[in-house]
C-alpha cells in the first residue's frame, strides 16, 4: 500500500491523544482533594512548582530565542521555525507533567486515607497518565506536522532534497533536546539539593523523620520530586522519542539498502505509524489498569507495561506486512526479508524488557540487602557497595544493547537499528505514566506525614512509592538503552551525509576527536555534580540557619520558612544548568569547524561509548543506594541506627547520580549527534572540509548555505 495518504494525517492522532489527556485530567480534578490542612500543603507545593516553572521557563525561552536567531542567520527560516516548534512541544510536555503531578498528589493522599490502596493506586496512575499521554500526543503531533510541512508539502517525494527535510526534522529534535537537557539538569539540581538538605540536616543531624513538618526543606523536596521526576523526565522521554523518529527518517533517506520511491516513503512513514500505534496502545493501557490490578502495586505497574508492549507488537505486524519494503544491499548482494523492520521492532521491544529485568536485579532486594549489610561498617562501605552494583549492572545491559544492535542490523541493516530504538520508545505514553507515578506517590506520602493522616495512610503511600521507585529505575535504564540505539542510527546518518566510510583509528585527527568525545560526558557529569554539590551546600546552610536562629521550629510552635528553601533551590538550579548545557551544545560545533568532519565523527563515537556507560553506572548505582536506604529505614529499629546514617550518606550521593548527572548523559549523546547532523551543510561549506560530502542532496545543501551566507555578508 502507499502510506503517504495516511501518513499525512497522522498528526491528527496527536490531537486525539490530547483530547483523551484532557478527559483523564478532568476526571482527576473532580476527585476529593482532602481536608483544609491537606489543601494548604498542596497549595504550598503548587506555589513552589509554579515559581520553579516560571523562572526556568524565562531562562529557556531566552535561550530558544537566541538559538533560533542564530539558526535563522546560518540555516534559514525553516531550521529556526522547526527548532522553536520542538522546543515549545518539549516545554509543553515538561510543564504539563509538572502541573499534573502537583495536583494529583493531594488526591492520592486522600485516596490513601479512604478508601485505600487500590483507589490511591488508580489516582496516582491517572495523574501519571496525564503526563504520559501528553508526552505521547505531543510527539505524534510534532512529528506528524514535521512530515507534512517538511516532506509532503514542498513537492513530490522523489524531488525532495536535503534542503527540504534536512533543515527541518533535525532542528525540531534539537529544539526538544535543548529543553530536555536544561529541564533534566535544572529539575535534577533542584530535586537533589533539596533532598540532600532535608536528609543530612533533618534525618542525620536533627534526628527527625522523613517529610517532617519541622524540616524547612521538606516542601522544597516535594517540589523537587515533581520538577525532576515529571517535568525533567517528560521532556527527556519526549526528546528521546522524537530523536528516535528523526534517526529512522534520516537513515531511511540515505541507507543504501533502501532504494526507490516505495522503499524511501515506507522507511519514512514506518516510525510515524509506530508512534501513532504506540499512542493508541498507551491510551488503551491506561484503561486496562482496573483489569490488571490483581497483585501488588509493583506487579500491577509491570503488567500494564508488558500489556502495552504486547498490544503494540500485535498491532504493528499487519502495518509492516502491508508496507512495501524491498531491502537489498547491492554492494554485498544481500537481500533482507520484507518483514525485517518488524523483527527489528520486536528486537528493540524485547531488549527493553530484558534491560528492565537486569536493572531490577541489580537495584532490587538482593543488591539492596548487600548494600544494607555493608552499611554496618559505615558510609565508606555503603558507598563502595553501591559503586560495585552500578558497575556490575552496566555490563549485562550493554551486552543486551549490543545484541539488539546485532540482531536489528542483521535483519534490516542500519535502518533496523533505528527501528529498534523506536520499538523501545513507541509506548512512551505508558512509560512516562509509570515514571510519573513515583513522584506523585512520594508527594502523597509527604502530605500524609505533614497532615498527620495516620500510619495506615502512610503505609499505603509507602507501598506505592516503593513500587514506583522500582519502575523508575527500570525506566531510566530503558531510556539510556534507547539513547544508545538512537545515537548509533544518528551517527550512521551523519556519516552518510558527510561521506564517511568509517572511522580510521590510526588517523591522529580522528583519534583526537574520539578521545575528546569520550571526555565530554565526563566533563558534563563533573560540572553537573559540582552544581549539585554547590546547591546542596547552600541548602544545608539554609536549613541549619533556620534551626539555629529559630529554635521554636523544632518545638513545633513556629513553622519553618519553606519558601526560602524553594527559592534557593530554584536559583541554584538555574545557575548550575547553564555551563553544562553550553558545553553540550558547543562541543560538536567547535570540533567540526576546527578539526573537520572526520574528527567530529570520532567525537560522536567516543561520546556515545562513555556516555552510555556513565549513564548506566550512575543511574543504577543511585537506585541501589536509594532502595538500600529505604530497606533499612523501614526495618524495625532501622531509623537512627549506624546502618541508617551510612545509608543516608550513600543515598545522598546516589541522588546526584541518578537524578541529575546520569539522566543528563542520554540526552547529551543524542543532542550532540543531532547538532552534528543539522550543521552538516554549514560544516561542508567550510574550507577545512572542502571536497567532503556524501550524496547529491548534501552537495545541494552546501550550495544553498553558501549562497545564503554570501547574501547575508553582502
Amino acid at each position: 500500500m502507499n502510506p503517504t495518504i495516511l501518513t499525512d494525517w497522522l498528526w491528527v492522532l496527536g490531537l486525539l491523544g490530547l483530547g483523551f489527556t484532557w478527559v483523564i485530567w478532568d476526571q482527576l480534578r473532580k476527585l476529593p482533594p482532602g481536608n483544609e490542612v491537606m489543601r494548604g500543603l498542596a497549595a504550598q507545593i503548587q506555589a513552589g512548582a509554579l515559581a520553579f516553572a516560571r523562572r526556568i521557563g524565562v531562562v529557556m525561552a531566552a535561550f530558544v530565542g537566541a538559538a533560533a536567531l542564530l539558526l535563522f542567520l546560518a540555516m534559514g527560516y525553516r531550521s529556526a521555525g522547526a527548532f522553536v516548534g520542538g522546543a515549545v512541544c518539549a516545554m509543553a510536555a515538561a510543564m504539563g507533567g509538572l502541573f499534573a503531578a502537583v495536583r494529583a498528589n493531594v488526591r492520592t493522599a486522600e485516596s490513601a486515607r479512604y478508601p485505600g490502596q487500590s483507589a490511591a493506586l488508580r489516582t496516582a496512575f491517572s495523574g501519571g497518565a496525564v503526563a504520559g499521554l501528553a508526552v505521547a500526543s505531543l510527539c505524534m503531533l510534532g512529528a506528524g506536522l514535521m512530515f507534512l510541512l517538511g516532506i509532503r508539502l514542498p513537492g513530490v517525494f522523489e524531488e525532495v532534497r536535503f534542503r527540504e527535510y534536512g533543515e527541518i526534522v533535525p532542528a525540531f529534535a534539537i529544539g526538544a533536546g535543548s529543553i530536555a537537557l536544561f529541564a533534566r539538569m535544572g529539575g535534577g539540581i533542584f530535586k537533589t539539593s533539596a533532598d540532600i538538605g532535608a536528609d543530612l540536616v533533618g534525618k542525620v543531624e536533627a534526628d527527625i523523620p522523613e517529610d517532617d513538618p519541622r524540616n524547612p526543606a521538606t516542601i522544597a523536596d516535594l517540589v523537587g520530586d515533581c520538577a525532576g521526576g515529571t517535568a525533567g523526565m517528560a521532556s527527556d522521554l519526549f526528546e528521546s522519542t522524537v530523536a528516535a523518529v528523526i534517526a529512522a527518517i534520516a537513515v531511511g533517506m540515505t541507507e543504501r539498502t533502501l532504494t526507490g520511491y516505495e522503499n524511501r516513503i515506507s522507511a519514512v512513514s514506518l516510525p510515524l505509524f509506530a508512534i501513532g500505534v504506540g499512542l493508541l496502545v498507551s491510551i488503551a493501557a491506561v484503561y486496562l489498569l482496573r483489569l490488571l490490578d490483581r497483585g501488588t502495586p509493583a506487579e500491577t505497574l509491570r503488567n500494564v507495561q508488558l500489556a502495552a508492549a504486547a498490544l503494540f507488537l500485535l498491532a504493528m505486524f499487519p502495518i509492516v506486512y502491508l508496507l512495501p519494503f524491498d531491502l537489498a544491499d547491492e554492494a554485498s548482494g544481500r537481500v533482507y526479508s520484507f518483514l525485517g523492520p518488524y523483527w527489528a521492532l520486536l528486537a528493540g521491544t524485547l531488549a527493553g524488557v530484558l534491560v528492565g529485568g537486569i536493572t531490577a536485579f541489580f537495584t532490587g532486594p538482593r543488591a539492596s540487602r548487600l548494600i544494607a549489610q555493608a552499611s554496618s561498617m559505615g558510609p565508606a562501605a555503603n558507598v563502595l557497595a553501591g559503586i560495585s552494583a552500578g558497575l556490575q549492572s552496566s555490563v549485562p545491559v550493554l551486552l543486551t544493547i549490543c545484541a539488539a544492535i546485532g540482531v536489528s542490523y542483521a535483519l534490516s541493516g542500519l535502518y533496523g537499528i533505528a527501528v529498534a530504538a523506536i520499538g523501545m520508545l513507541a509506548t512512551v505514553g505508558i512509560t512516562m505514566t509509570v515514571h510519573a507515578f513515583s513522584p506523585i506517590a512520594d508527594n502523597a506520602g509527604g502530605i500524609v506525614q505533614l497532615g498527620h493522616l495516620g500510619p495506615d495512610a502512610r503505609r499505603v503511600t509507602d507501598a506505592l512509592h516503593t513500587a514506583g521507585k522500582q519502575q523508575s529505575a527500570i525506566i531510566n535504564s530503558f531510556a539510556i538503552s534507547s539513547a544508545a540505539l538512537t545515537s548509533i542510527a544518528l551517527y550512521a546518518a551523519y556519516a552518510s551525509w558527510v561521506g564517511l566510510e568509517g572511522i580510521n583509528l590510526i588517523d591522529p585527527i580522528v583519534v583526537i576527536g574520539f578521545l575528546v568525545g569520550g571526555a565530554v560526558p565526563f566533563a558534563v557529569a563533573a560540572l553537573t555534580i559540582t552544581s549539585v554539590s554547590t546547591a546542596a551546600r547552600a541548602m544545608i546552610a539554609e536549613v541549619r540557619r533556620q534551626f539555629t536562629d529559630t529554635p521554636a521550629i523544632m518545638e513545633g510552635t513556629v513553622p519553618p520558612d519553606s519558601v526560602a528553601c524553594v527559592d534557593l533551590a530554584t536559583r541554584m538550579a538555574l545557575r548550575g544548568m547553564v555551563v553544562p548545557g553550553v558545553v553540550a551544545v558547543a562541543a560538536p560545533v567547535l570540533m567540526g569547524s576546527l578539526l573537520g568532519v572526520e574528527a567530529l565523527g570520532g567525537m560522536l563515537a567516543g561520546a556515545t561509548l562513555t556516555g552510555v556507560l556513565l549513564a548506566l553506572f550512575m543511574s543504577n548505582a543511585g537506585s541501589a543506594w536509594d532502595n538500600a536506604r529505604q530497606m533499612i529505614h523501614t526495618a524495625p529499629g532501622g531509623r537512627g541506627s549506624r546502618e541508617h546514617l551510612a545509608a543516608v550518606v550513600g543515598d545522598s550521593i546516589g541522588d546526584a547520580f541518578k537524578d541529575t548527572a546520569g539522566p543528563s548523559m542520554n540526552i547529551l549523546i543524542k543532542l550532540m549527534s543531532l547538532i552534528s547532523l543539522a550543521i552538516v551543510p554549514w560544516l561542508l561549506s567550510l574550507p577545512i572540509n572542502e571536497g567532503k560530502g556524501g550524496p547529491e542532496p548534501v552537495e545541494e545543501a552546501v550550495a544553498f548555505v553558501s549562497r545564503l551566507a554570501a547574501a547575508l555578508l553582502g
